[in-house]
């Protein structure tokens, strides 16, 4: 007989981590995007780095679609593992 040796519950809760760890970086992009904003900065280096921070924007959107795209793996495995072990 195979050995589990994995907690189908600790891939749930990794799988609950990895999203919340998406939404920090979304929430702190938002907050520096807001400070920005309400900031009375208005010269070239701002525009470079508002690109800078758009460009960390499009990155954070990419690991919240590969964060999303894991988690429902992780629940996936979760619930072969479950209903191996009759649980």
């Amino acid at each position: 007989m195979s050995r589990i040796d994995t907690d189908p519950d600790a891939l749930v809760a990794m799988g609950r981590e990895l999203k919340a760890a998406s939404a920090a970086i979304d929430g702190s992009v938002r907050k520096v995007r807001s400070a920005l904003n309400s900031s009375q900065w208005n010269d070239s280096i701002r525009r470079d780095f508002e690109r800078n921070l758009e460009a960390i924007a499009r990155m954070a959107k990419q690991i919240d679609t590969v964060s999303d795209e894991s988690q429902k793996m992780l629940n996936r495995k979760a619930a072969q593992l479950k209903a191996y072990l009759g649980k």
